[in-house]
């Protein structure tokens, strides 16, 4: 019996002495599968030195842009395309914590805490201190950053989330220009699907300007954000997405609005079609005959399964009195096809509805508007009520269908439009 326990505990020193090496052995597998997942078509990613040792190790990356117009951009930014990246890891129990900073930029004070576990989930700490770039020449500028973080965890499976604070940046051009941010945070999680984000995000900004030569703002807003979801149906093998903006206290040349809402949203897009439409138009900006001819298919198969796109709500708030909003959806019905060789059978193929109203104060106070809404009530077209004016309509086989019965080719509200100079 004593033996036994001799053996035991003798067992559990041996495992306790050889478990920091473990750890170590265990996270370099983990890290060099992390940074071989790092490869995409714009960034390569490989592990120059790894030096494990029993309680800690170190170990450089380099990470260099492959994309020429990426690269080409930190060029004129005055950034490397090629950075090298220094990480000291700490052996734990169960995890590996690491500190990682630029190897040779100490301009750029930036610095990654993470902590890895050894089936591979990671928690991160990017903390970037007070930052100051400055760009020689005519259209140089100075780039100040206050102290900002960007945390959150990262999973084997690809699940992301993340929390952004950037309290302050400035940007003052050398020609006297001025951009000001200030508070300004995101939070996100999701994961990617292929070319897909999906899961929501939301990035808000308490104050932002810009001020021309002689500081007078230009453009100015405050608590505002934008807020994006996507979605994908496994059994549909569709995809989802809807987008939100919030802007409020607008200032711009045209005047000041109170504030701008749009809500849009698209979805029961085939995944495939649209990730390789989306891929090629990504990848070749400037499309060329065989880029059009090789994407026909997924445009055929993209409106033969349907799909629609929404604008759930758009308003304009210019005063208490003065307001606008729209709602209107249109869908693609499954089923229709030959969209390439005819693509005038898409409008006669649409269905939706819309709803739109204008306050009485807006019309007052924009006559191009007030001269609208006589002709359209003239023919009927729009309803007036106790606080405005309101248009509901259908859309059939190409045409809007009013309340009254009345109909417009909805080819007649489209052509002047594109034929505009």
């Amino acid at each position: 019996m004593e033996l036994k326990k001799i053996g035991a505990i003798g067992g559990a020193i041996s495992l306790a002495l050889c478990w920091p090496l473990a750890v170590g052995h265990i996270g370099q597998k983990v890290i060099e599968d992390g940074v071989v997942s790092l490869n995409n078509e714009s960034v390569q990613a490989e592990i120059v030195e790894y030096d494990r040792g029993y309680f800690s190790s170190t170990v450089t990356t380099r990470y260099t842009v492959t994309d020429p117009t990426l690269a080409e951009q930190f060029a004129i930014d005055g950034l490397p395309s090629t950075i090298l990246v220094h990480s000291d890891l700490s052996h734990g129990l169960l995890s590996l914590s690491a500190v990682s900073t630029l190897k040779d930029m100490p301009e750029f004070p930036l610095t990654l805490n993470t902590t890895t576990q050894l089936n591979g989930n990671t928690d991160y700490e990017l903390t970037l201190s007070n930052w100051n770039q400055v760009t020689e020449g005519a259209e140089g500028a100075i780039v100040s950053v206050s102290p900002s973080t960007l945390k959150g965890h990262v999973s084997v499976l690809g699940d992301i989330t993340y929390d952004l604070d950037i309290p302050s940046v400035e940007i003052d051009f050398n020609s006297g220009e001025k951009v000001l941010l200030s508070g300004l945070t995101g939070q996100g999680e999701g994961k990617k699907m292929n070319s897909f984000w999906l899961g929501e995000q939301t990035m808000k900004v308490g104050k932002a300007s810009i001020l021309d030569v002689s500081q007078q703002p230009l453009f100015a807003l405050s608590d505002s954000q934008y807020s994006f979801n996507s979605s994908f149906d496994e059994l549909a093998k569709t995809v989802s997405s809807g987008h939100k903006v919030e802007l409020n206290n607008l200032l711009t040349a045209d005047g000041e609005v109170d504030s701008v809402s749009i809500d849009l949203s698209f979805g029961d897009l085939d995944s495939e079609s649209f990730e390789h439409l989306v891929n090629l138009y990504q990848n070749n900006p400037m499309l060329t005959s065989a880029d059009i001819e090789s994407a026909i298919p997924y445009v055929e198969n993209l409106f033969s399964k349907g799909f629609y796109l929404a604008m759930n709500k758009m308003a304009v708030k210019l005063s208490d009195q003065s307001e606008f909003e729209s709602r209107w959806k249109l869908t693609v019905p499954e089923g229709t096809s030959n969209v390439a060789q005819n693509p005038m059978m898409i409008l006669p193929a649409l269905t939706g509805q819309l709803d739109t109203f204008f306050s009485s104060g807006l019309v007052k106070e924009y006559p191009f508007i007030q001269q609208g809404v006589d002709e359209a009530m003239i023919m009927e077209l729009i309803q007036e009520t106790d606080k405005g004016y309101q248009i509901h309509a259908e859309l059939k086989e190409g045409n809007l269908v009013f309340e009254n019965g009345q109909q417009i080719p909805l080819m007649a509200l489209i052509l002047p439009a594109l034929i505009q100079p």
